[in-house]
């Protein structure tokens, strides 16, 4: 078995992607620069009811208002309903970006594997994220 280091592609805040961004482009993209395969795991985004309950958390928490969702759905044209699971998405994507792929760095991996992740990924507009600490890797 080998160890691998867990890291994350997200988009930036601010943006909202295409639903396949993550599986199709972002994925091919890093492929065709010599990343392997094994290495750059993508994913699809699909709302789903977990982004209801974690909106709904999100603002019990303080972190986000009922009223910016109310907003951003208004000038979206989306359903300003709490259970719309593609509002919900939506709007947490837009506020804090959302995960694009994995990235299963090997441990054992070439020393210039991760800065070329991270220059490709920036280049494109992400940002790569450590999931243990959410903090950017630079």
């Amino acid at each position: 078995m080998k160890y691998v280091r867990e890291l994350e592609a997200w988009s930036k805040p601010g943006h909202l992607l295409d639903p396949e961004y993550g599986k199709d482009i972002l994925q091919q993209k890093l492929w065709e620069k010599g990343v392997p395969k094994d290495v750059f795991l993508g994913l699809s985004e699909i709302p789903s009811i977990v982004d209801c309950e974690n909106l709904e958390l999100a603002i019990q928490s303080g972190r986000l208002t009922e009223d910016s969702f109310k907003k951003f759905c208004l000038s979206h044209e989306l359903p300003d309903s709490l259970h719309s699971k593609e509002s919900a998405a939506k709007f947490l994507e837009y506020m804090r970006g959302r995960p694009l792929a994995w990235i299963h760095l090997p441990i054992d991996a070439e020393p210039t594997l991760l800065p070329m992740i991270v220059k490709i990924i920036s280049e494109l507009g992400h940002i790569v994220i450590d999931p243990d600490n959410m903090n950017p890797i630079n």
